[in-house]
């Protein structure tokens, strides 16, 4: 037989085969279009066009956020972080026979997922992560070929159906955190997923231990269990985790000490066991020199910090604040890093600060207050330009504070409290254009107040109370508008208050007691809108009280006893009279006897009034 003999019948055959698999997939297509249509219409979007281009005469695989298999059908459905709202038709997405992945995450999505989602059978990757779901989870032991599954922070409740993960042995990634999950230990079927690398728990009412069983996930590089109700020690198993990159334990009432194999974690970079409740030293960190972050806030550790940490080339944030450290900071910290924060307030910690934390040129905080550090503030702090917070208080620090600290440009708040520093402040405060909050006060500072701090727009509190300031307090105090306290009590300011304090309509408290001010009281003091609280006492103010300030009448925190004050007190504010409150101003009187004193006025008594003045309060 001829060969085109022998070709026909094969030609014929090959044919149909082909038109029988194209009109096959011809209807494969129309009825997966059918089912991404009632995708579309059973779900709302605002502020995106996602779904422009998802039209009846288009092909699925042209769709925005759809992608096709090698044979034309659906096996991915990307649609996450597009406001999308509405209740997800699972019974239509899981006829997709192709479907691998199924990511929604970020979205608006509500309502309960249904049963149907175990026909989802092929899913390799689900996120439904960061939605409004209600309900619990549904069993899903059928989704065995899961590699990724993200159910974090959706608004799931009830008991999570733990033995679903038993099927699901590829299982590299695990978000479930932040849901408010019935609680439960960390079942025994997570810790048997043997190839995560990603573990997060956080927020999701987890209790009991961490299971020693943990120590088998050695594929793990971030393991999360914050803000649980978690108990007992941290297994010395953590350690032999040595590819984590992130540890995550803090808000859990963990006891015991760091376990001894943490040194193993080489390449952790990020560690947070913050409020708990361990105990003992951080010796073993001292080999965790790819450590980024290291927040051990509020526990009970004790000894010193490790001089190792000096050395770090990559940390860029340190939070050991309320535990009870001891001994001094290394003195290299942070100047090998691009620094950012610091915050090892309330701890024992004493020896001098250390100089080069801003040496990059990159720090933002820095709190060390409630210690016994000693020493001067180090003069590099003044070109540290990118500083916000500045909080040294309660401590031992001596010296002056170098002067271009008081004009750092983003500095918002200036706390230097409570300890032995000398010196003036400096003009420079024309230049802390950010700076709201400064306080200073219990120090021996001293000099004048420079009158360049009206530079400082941003001040809303000032405190220097209790130093030794002296000349006038400058009138250029009055450009202050955001002002709303202002302390300077306990110093040996002079002169005149000045009038343009009254122009500082967001004032509340001012307290200028124990100076020694003199002339007369600004009566623009008494029309300040927000003020509740004036004291001027112990000063050598004199003349009379400003009618204005019978708006006093409706709060009693107004002192003005000792000073030199005269004539009658405002009707409005002689039920103050018993108080105290004028008490050691011996020309002052009463014009209304209704208060239990004699009258100024009354002519029984005028022979007296002449030789002591005024009736006294304490007649």
């Amino acid at each position: 037989m001829s060969p085109a003999h022998t070709s026909r019948p094969c030609f014929y055959h090959c044919s149909f085969f082909v038109l029988c698999f194209l009109s096959s997939l011809s209807g494969i297509q129309s009825h997966e279009l059918q089912i991404l249509m009632k995708l579309k219409s059973a779900l709302q979007v605002s502020n995106t066009n996602v779904f422009k281009s998802w039209e009846a005469t288009t092909s699925p695989c042209n769709f925005t956020g759809i992608a096709c298999n090698s044979v034309g059908s659906v096996s991915e459905i990307e649609l996450s972080h597009h406001n999308l709202t509405g209740i997800l038709p699972l019974d239509s997405i899981c006829q997709l026979q192709s479907l691998a992945k199924l990511s929604l995450g970020f979205n608006l999505l509500h309502g309960p997922v249904m049963e149907d989602l175990k026909n989802c059978a092929k899913l390799e990757y689900l996120d439904l992560g960061n939605n409004f779901f209600s309900g619990a989870v549904p069993d899903i032991s059928s989704l065995s070929q899961l590699r990724y599954l993200y159910l974090n922070n959706s608004g799931f409740s009830g008991n999570f159906p733990w033995k679903s993960l038993q099927n699901m042995t590829g299982l590299v990634r695990l978000s479930l955190g932040d849901n408010p999950f019935d609680h439960s230990p960390i079942p025994t079927e997570v810790v048997q997923l043997t190839k995560l690398d990603w573990l997060y728990l956080s927020n999701c009412n987890i209790q009991g231990t961490i299971p020693t069983g943990i120590g088998s996930l050695k594929g793990l590089i971030d393991l999360e269990l914050s803000d649980n109700n978690m108990t007992g020690e941290i297994p010395a198993e953590i350690g032999n985790l040595i590819n984590l990159w992130q540890l995550v334990l803090y808000n859990n009432s963990f006891t015991g000490k760091l376990p001894v194999g943490l040194r193993n974690l080489t390449k952790l970079e990020i560690f947070d066991a913050s409020m708990n409740y361990l105990e003992g030293d951080l010796s073993e960190l001292r080999f965790l020199n790819n450590l980024t972050s290291l927040q051990l806030f509020e526990n009970n550790l004790s000894g010193q910090v490790p001089a190792e940490l000096g050395e770090f080339k990559k940390l860029l944030n340190l939070s050991l604040y309320s535990n009870s450290l001891t001994g001094p900071l290394p003195q290299k910290l942070g100047s090998r890093a691009q620094f950012n924060f610091i915050d090892v307030s309330d701890n024992f910690l004493n020896g001098p600060i250390p100089p080069d934390m801003c040496k990059q040129g990159t720090m933002m905080r820095l709190l060390m207050l409630d210690n016994n550090f000693t020493g001067e503030i180090p003069a590099t702090y003044a070109n540290c330009s990118t500083l916000i917070r500045f909080r040294v208080n309660q401590n031992l620090l001596s010296g002056t504070v170098p002067s271009g600290i008081w004009g750092l440009p983003n500095l918002n708040i200036i706390d230097i409290t409570s300890n032995n520093i000398e010196g003036p402040i400096t003009s420079d405060i024309m230049n802390a254009k950010a700076l709201g909050q400064l306080f200073v006060g219990n120090n021996r500072l001293s000099g004048e107040l420079p009158t360049e701090i009206s530079g400082a727009t941003s001040l809303m509190s000032i405190q220097l109370n209790d130093n030794q300031f002296s000349g006038k307090i400058p009138p250029s105090i009055g450009d202050l508008k955001q002002l709303y306290v202002l302390r300077l009590q306990n110093n040996k300011f002079s002169g005149s208050i000045p009038e343009t304090l009254g122009s500082c309509d967001s004032i509340m408290v001012i307290n200028i007691a124990n100076n020694s001010l003199s002339g007369q009281i600004p009566s623009s003091l008494g029309f300040l809108p927000r003020l509740f609280s004036l004291d001027l006492s112990s000063n050598k103010l004199s003349d009379r009280i400003p009618q204005s300030f019978s708006s006093f009448a409706r709060d009693p925190l107004l002192n003005l006893s000792y000073n030199r004050l005269t004539g009658p007190i405002p009707q409005a504010l002689t039920y103050l009279a018993g108080d105290g409150k004028f008490d050691g101003n011996a020309g002052l009187c009463l014009l209304d006897i209704s208060a239990g004193l004699p009258s100024c006025e009354n002519p029984y008594i005028l022979p007296l009034l002449i030789h002591i003045q005024c009736l006294p309060l304490d007649y």
